[in-house]
């Protein structure tokens, strides 16, 4: 008996490895082979994406097959808007690799053109894709700086409360959009003036200082021509400004003054501002949009933009901190991720990271939720102008900061802490009797680029 149950268990296993044989000896690789997860945060890297023409990092694809014939691809939040996209493809193998290609569309609409070829190792994917149609899809200007007849709150000299009236040379438009309204104005009718003068004003000066146009893509992909030559206020450039200089410092206080808080900035000023500004296009692949429940999510690639800010900086990008980074965002871990900020900013030392490395837990899981759907933004157009802007409650994290502000404001002499008295310190006591604040961009169609993008 033992003799025969040995033999049966050979038999088996010879049948076991010559079905294996006839099955699978004759493909390139194994179906357990090539079913894995690529990632071009995987160290080492095992995914190579491009997303139309340029390479993407800090994302993952899944692949799985049963037979080496056919499989399904899935892209891991690759597709602006999409967690996942996945479709099948057929496999053609070749004398290394297998290689796919074709097209496909969405469950969101999008119409996906791809091309691959993958090896147990690695995975090259081209992408090319078309968004759903969008009357957003476009390029855009900044809005002009322009003047005329319009709201304004005015104090009734009866009783001393401030009430909703109209007034000559308002600032109707800038490249800096905001739009106010108080719970019966009363005792903060000041901050009225704080937003749609001295915050829309400063805004619509500094902007066109950076951006020249803003681009909706219609892969997705938002680019912008921008510049890096040195922003200036008034006649200084900003490394001219010497808080230790009393005559520069009253320059700086006399343009604050007169031309924000006395409400006189000119078009003519901006364009001195922006004479001779070198711009360029921006690199593709750090931010994409998409639409929904009518809101443009703005989506940061976090990974992308860490790493064109150090190789900006001639810094060598640490591989682990971007996997790092890319795989909390994936697994959805805002502290990893928050931890990962920190060790980052110790090597860029940039303002901005060392603010959202120091957030509260609070407010840097609201930061998380942007970084991993979107910022939810609201569109509209009105009179030809589209407004792109933030609403109060995505902007209460950033007026918590506020307070943080004050030593750096009380360090610059003569204006800062008046600044920071009459201005941004209300605006933060204020902020729970604000029922309304929208802060965003005012763009105009860029009618030279509109045939760029689908009508």
């Amino acid at each position: 008996m033992k003799t025969l149950r040995k033999l049966l268990l050979v038999a088996c296993a010879a049948f076991f490895f010559t079905s294996c044989e006839e099955t699978y000896n004759d493909k390139l690789f194994w179906p357990g082979e090539l079913s894995q997860e690529y990632g071009s945060y995987i160290k080492p890297s095992t995914l190579d994406l491009t997303y139309s023409g340029e390479k993407l990092i800090g994302k993952s694809v899944s692949f799985i097959t049963e037979d080496s014939k056919k499989g399904t691809l899935t892209l891991n939040d690759v597709i602006p808007g999409e967690k996942e996209t996945s479709f099948r493809v057929d496999l053609l193998e070749k004398e290394d690799n297998y290689t796919f290609s074709g097209e496909t569309v969405s469950a969101a609409g999008a119409t996906v053109t791809y091309t691959g070829a993958i090896t147990p190792k690695t995975m090259k994917l081209d992408l090319n894709v078309t968004m759903p149609q969008s009357q957003w899809m476009n390029s855009y200007l900044l809005s002009e700086l322009t003047r005329g007849r319009g709201k304004d709150v005015v104090r009734n000299q009866e009783t001393g409360q401030y009430e909703w009236g109209e007034a000559d040379n308002q600032l109707l438009t800038a490249a800096l959009y905001t739009d106010m309204d108080l719970e019966m104005v009363k005792d903060a009718g000041s901050l009225y003036a704080t937003v749609s003068t001295l915050i829309k004003g400063m805004g619509g000066y500094l902007l066109p200082q950076l951006l020249r146009n803003v681009n909706l893509e219609s892969d997705g992909n938002i680019t912008a021509e921008y510049t890096t030559d040195e922003m200036q206020l008034g006649e200084q450039k900003f490394s001219e400004i010497n808080m230790d200089d009393p005559e520069s410092m009253q320059q700086v206080s006399m343009f604050i003054m007169m031309k924000l808080m006395f409400n006189t900035l000119s078009a003519e000023d901006i364009a001195a501002a922006t004479q001779g500004r070198a711009y360029a296009p921006s690199p593709r692949g750090l931010a994409h949009w998409y639409v929904k429940n009518d809101l443009l999510y703005v989506k940061l690639n976090l990974p992308a933009i860490i790493s064109q800010a150090m190789q900006g900086q001639g810094k060598t990008v640490d591989g682990n901190l971007i996997a790092g980074i890319a795989d909390a965002i994936l697994k959805a871990n805002p502290f990893l991720l928050k931890t990962l900020l920190g060790a980052v900013n110790e090597s860029l030392d940039n303002s901005l990271l060392s603010m959202i490395a120091n957030m509260d837990y609070q407010s840097f899981q609201m930061f998380f939720s942007w970084i991993k759907e979107g910022i939810p933004m609201h569109i509209e157009k009105v009179n030809g102008h589209t407004h792109i802007y933030l609403d109060r409650a995505a902007l209460s994290p950033i007026i918590a900061f506020i307070p943080n502000l004050q030593p750096v404001m009380e360090g610059i002499p003569n204006f800062g802490p008046m600044l920071y008295d009459s201005y941004l310190g209300p605006l933060y006591d204020n902020w729970s009797i604000i029922t309304k604040l929208d802060l965003g961009l005012d763009l105009v169609d860029n009618d030279n680029h509109s045939s760029v993008f689908p009508s």
